[in-house]
């Protein structure tokens, strides 16, 4: 069996390239050695990302993440069973939004334009789920 989990977070600081770089080398490394896969996004100083993989080995991940000190106000908005990966060309795929994702997906413009709203997406957790999708067709 297999999971997908997504949750959003808010950054402690403000990230440079070269930390957001070192962040996807050590979640890459992470998620390489337990088989977990998935998509991070960044914008606006807010996370949001997905991570598939065995209930057992998604958890240990979101929990090592839940106690990272870079970000703060985790909030888990989806946890479903999936019967294979979405997301399996990335052991973790890395995203910052900007305008021009603003521009070719309009939908979603008001996100990458402010963040991630942990209310909304709680409230509406396909929405993440879609963003996340969308993301990864402009990528391929």
């Amino acid at each position: 069996m297999l999971i997908q989990l997504i949750y959003s977070s808010t950054a402690s600081a403000a990230f440079s390239a070269e930390e957001l770089t070192a962040i996807l080398q050590q979640s890459v490394s992470n998620n390489q050695a337990n088989a977990v896969t998935g998509l991070l996004l960044y914008t606006h100083g807010s996370f949001l990302q997905l991570l598939e993989g065995s209930p057992a080995a998604v958890d240990a991940t979101y929990a090592r993440i839940a106690r990272d000190p870079r970000h703060h106000s985790i909030e888990p908005h989806l946890r479903t069973p999936i019967h294979q990966r979405e997301f399996s060309q990335w052991h973790m795929g890395f995203h910052q939004l900007d305008a021009a994702d603003a521009r070719a997906l309009p939908q979603f413009a008001p996100v990458f334009e402010q963040g991630f709203d942990p209310h909304r997406l709680t409230a509406c957790p396909d929405e993440g789920l879609a963003i996340l999708r969308a993301i990864a067709g402009l990528d391929s």
